[in-house]
């Protein structure tokens, strides 16, 4: 990760597709502290903004997007980053994408055990006006081939 003295937000509306996701790497690092107001502030407030993460269905418009951020930010504390393994990226004038696995490590619920979490992420952005905002994030612990077995629903 590069790291430089741009604020989180001079970097989303003053730079291109890939300052963004170098600004949503750096703000992770608030998010896995326990303080998910640096990544949301770069999640889109149009209704089409979608955050689909590991604890809840998919959440669909700003306030929701906002709450389940929220919500799975106080479940960890004392975090850090350990690294990001990009899969893909792409972008045009208005639309990107990347598909990356986030490492990370931090204290999950109420234990004391530090612990080391892999999400599989696709991270979708979009040009609003001088800004590249969210439009969805996708997050899942499916780092390592699984059975078709896993795929079944059981009631």
């Amino acid at each position: 990760m590069r790291s430089d003295s741009k604020s989180t937000m001079a970097t989303m509306t003053g730079g291109g597709f890939d300052d963004a996701v170098e600004a949503f790497r750096r703000a992770q690092a608030a998010f896995v502290q326990g303080d998910p107001k640096p990544v949301t502030e770069l999640f889109s407030r149009r209704d089409d903004v979608t955050l689909a993460n590991p604890l809840l269905p998919p959440q669909v418009g700003p306030v929701a997007v906002g709450k389940a951020a929220a919500a799975a930010a106080a479940q960890i504390r004392d975090g850090a980053m350990r690294g990001y393994d990009e899969v893909s990226r792409y972008s045009t004038a208005d639309l990107g994408y990347v598909v990356q696995i986030e490492r990370a490590q931090a204290r999950f619920g109420g234990s004391e055990d530090m612990a080391l979490v892999a999400l599989r992420v696709t991270l979708i952005f979009r040009r609003e006006g001088d800004a590249w905002k969210i439009v969805h994030r996708h997050a899942d612990p499916i780092t390592t081939p699984q059975p078709i077995s896993t795929l079944l629903e059981t009631n």
